[in-house]
């Protein structure tokens, strides 16, 4: 009997990322593929859509290190080269052993859809991801029996979050924060709560931990 997870997870400003800057107020990143060129040293070529959200047409952050591929309707292709091994948030994932399905982007966050054998695994990405200073949210976790094909439940416990952190949470998900593309940022969110943005992400952080806890089946 063999089991999936699939996880999809936000990374605010991530680092080394050169497909996330690109995005803008104006226009977010809709798909991303890549192919990789001569090993883990080679070069990487990164394709990715920006769609506008007014009707105008998407322009890249900095047009130095990209080229156009394709128009359409509100949606612009380019591409971009870049050397392997430069810590960006896919490569590390990948080097657990993950398998990245699926890439997006807004203004502050990269959005990241992966498969990974076991939700150990996943602690250790999130952490390796926390370690370096970026902000991890879990956006959604389905484990799935193959012998099933259906999702395993998994009981979370409220009780473990203060009042404030489920105030937080509940705004923040009321707002719009942990959509796609997201329709509120940090410091929209802790403005309408009357708190600074540091404190908004130090109580998100602790209630995500306390319900990571629960999904990871911790103490």
């Amino acid at each position: 009997m063999s089991r999936r997870v699939l996880a999809e997870v936000d990374v605010v400003d991530p680092q080394a990322c050169q497909v996330q800057p690109h995005a803008s107020e104006e226009h977010h990143v809709a798909a991303v593929s890549r192919s990789a060129l001569g090993g883990d040293e080679g070069e990487i070529v990164e394709e990715f859509t920006l769609v506008g959200e007014d009707g105008s047409p998407p322009s890249p952050g900095d047009t130095r290190n990209v080229q156009t591929v394709f128009d359409y309707d509100q949606g612009r292709i380019y591409r971009l080269h870049r050397r392997a091994g430069q810590g960006c948030v896919c490569e590390r994932i990948e080097r657990a052993g993950c398998v990245v399905q699926e890439l997006s982007a807004t203004e502050r966050s990269l959005t990241v859809t992966f498969l990974v054998k076991d939700v150990a695994t996943l602690r250790d990405v999130i952490g390796d991801l926390q370690s370096t200073g970026e902000c991890v949210t879990l956006r959604r976790l389905v484990e799935t029996d193959d012998s099933l094909d259906r999702s395993r439940p998994v009981v979370l416990d409220r009780e473990k979050l203060t009042g404030r952190q489920r105030e937080v949470l509940e705004r923040a998900h009321e707002m719009g924060y942990f959509e796609h593309p997201r329709a509120a940022n940090a410091g929209e969110v802790a403005d309408d709560l009357g708190i600074t943005t540091a404190t908004f992400t130090e109580h998100l952080a602790a209630a995500q931990r306390k319900v990571l806890g629960d999904l990871l089946d911790e103490p």
